[in-house]
C-alpha cells in the first residue's frame, strides 16, 4: 500500500531504473493496509514502466539504459574522476622526473668524483714520473761528471801532468796567475790574436810585451807554434811564449822555435820571469828596437841552450814530481782519514744498538736485530 505523498514522489522516481526496480521489488506491496491510503500493485507498476518514455542513453560504465539527465550526470561525475586520477597521474609523472632528475644528479655527481680521482691519480702518476725523471737526470748527470773526471784523470795519467798542470793551459787561470805574480804589471785576455798579453811595467811605462798562447791538447802542433809567432808579430811583442800541455819528440819541457819559446806549463812562470826582467834590463839601458830584437835574439839562446836549458828543464821534472808526491800523499792521507771516519760510524752505530737492546730486554720487549749500516762519506773542510 503507498499513500499519496509516496505515489507524489514516485512519479518522479519513475524515469530512473534503479529507483523503479526498488519499486518493482515487492517491500511496499507486501506493507499492511492502511485506513485512506491507496492500493499500487505490481500491475500498476508495470502499466507505469510500460507507460515510461524510452531509454535512449547507455552508461558508459555497465552499458546499461539511462535516461538523459542521468547520463549526464553519470558522465560529470566519470570526468570528475578522470581529472582526479588525471590529477594524480600527473603528479605521479612529477615524482618520478623529479625522482629521475636526483638519481641523473647523483650519477653526474658520481661521474664527476670518478673522473676527479682519475685525473688525481693520473696527476699523481705524472708527479712521480717527473720526480723520478729529475732524479734519474741528476743520478746522470752526476754520473756523466764522473766519468769525464775520470777520463780526464786517465789523460793526465798518460801525459804524466796533474790538476793543477792542466789549469795554466786556461787562459783565465794563467791571467789570474800572472796577476798575482807581477802585481805591477798589465795582464789582458784578449782570446784572439794571443790569448794573454803582458804588458811589463817599469818606472811608470811601458817596457815591454809578452804574448802567451795556450794550448790544452796531447801533441804540440806546428799550428801552434806558428800561431804563437803571428800573435808575437802582430801584437809587437819582444817575447812569444806558447803555453802547452802537449808533447813531441825531443821535447822536455822548454824548446824554441821559428822565434818563439814552447814551455810546459811547470815552467812558464819562470820562463814569464825572466822575459820579464830582461825586458825591464833593455828599458834601463834605453836600448832601441834592433838592440832590443838581438837582445831577445840572445836571450832566447841562451835560454834555450844547454847550459841553461838543462837545469831549467830539471827544475820542470823535479817541479812535476814533486807535485805527482804531492797529489799521492794527499790522496793517501784521504783514504786513511775515510778508513777512520768509517770506524768510528761502525763503533757508534753499534754502541747505539746494545744501548737499544738493553732498554728494550729491561722493558720486557724482544730486542731488535742489528740492521746494516749505511756509511756517511767524509767531508773535508773547505
Amino acid at each position: 500500500m503507498l499513500t499519496k505523498f509516496r505515489l507524489k514522489y514516485l512519479t518522479r522516481w519513475v524515469y530512473y531504473p534503479r529507483m523503479i526496480a526498488r519499486i518493482g521489488n515487492s517491500k511496499f506491496v507486501k506493507r499492511p493496509a492502511d485506513t485512506g491510503s491507496v492500493q499500487l500493485s505490481t500491475l500498476t507498476v508495470e502499466s507505469i514502466r510500460e507507460n515510461e518514455p524510452p531509454m535512449k542513453f547507455k552508461c558508459p560504465l555497465c552499458d546499461s539504459p539511462l535516461s538523459e539527465s542521468h547520463y549526464h550526470k553519470v558522465l560529470k561525475i566519470q570526468e570528475k574522476k578522470e581529472r582526479v586520477q588525471k590529477g594524480a597521474l600527473d603528479r605521479l609523472r612529477k615524482q618520478a622526473a623529479a625522482a629521475q632528475a636526483v638519481a641523473a644528479t647523483a650519477r653526474s655527481k658520481q661521474r664527476e668524483i670518478r673522473l676527479k680521482a682519475k685525473q688525481d691519480v693520473e696527476a699523481a702518476k705524472r708527479q712521480v714520473v717527473q720526480v723520478e725523471r729529475k732524479k734519474s737526470e741528476i743520478r746522470n748527470k752526476r754520473l756523466l761528471s764522473r766519468i769525464a773526471k775520470l777520463e780526464q784523470e786517465k789523460e793526465m795519467l798518460q801525459r804524466r801532468t796533474n790538476p793543477r798542470e792542466i789549469g795554466l793551459a786556461d787562459e783565465l787561470v794563467l791571467v789570474n796567475r800572472l796577476k798575482k805574480e807581477f802585481p805591477a804589471d798589465l795582464i789582458q785576455h784578449t782570446g784572439k790574436g794571443g790569448d794573454v798579453l803582458h804588458f811589463v811595467k817599469w818606472s811608470g811605462e811601458d817596457a815591454g810585451r809578452i804574448v802567451y798562447e795556450c794550448k790544452h791538447t796531447d801533441r804540440i802542433s806546428g799550428d801552434h807554434v806558428r800561431q804563437t809567432a803571428l800573435a808575437r808579430k802582430t801584437r809587437d811583442a819582444s817575447y812569444g811564449i806558447l803555453v802547452t800541455t802537449g808533447t813531441r819528440k825531443g821535447f822536455a819541457g822548454l824548446a824554441q822555435d821559428s822565434g818563439v819559446f814552447i814551455v810546459a806549463q811547470a815552467g812558464v812562470i819562470t820562463l814569464a820571469r825572466l822575459c820579464r826582467e830582461s825586458l825591464v834590463t833593455m828599458a834601463k839601458q834605453r836600448l832601441d828596437a834592433a838592440a832590443r830584437e838581438a837582445a831577445a835574439k840572445r836571450l832566447m839562446d841562451y835560454v834555450t841552450s844547454p847550459g841553461f836549458k838543462t837545469p831549467v828543464e830539471e827544475a820542470i821534472c823535479s817541479a812535476e814530481r814533486a807535485r805527482n808526491n804531492l797529489v799521492r800523499e794527499i790522496r793517501q792521507h784521504v783514504g786513511d782519514w775515510q778508513e777512520r771516519h768509517e770506524l768510528y760510524q761502525t763503533i757508534h752505530f753499534d754502541v747505539s744498538h746494545v744501548q737499544r737492546n738493553i732498554g728494550r730486554v729491561l722493558d720486557g720487549e724482544e730486542p731488535l736485530k742489528l740492521e746494516k749500516l749505511k756509511l756517511e762519506p767524509l767531508a773535508l773542510p773547505a
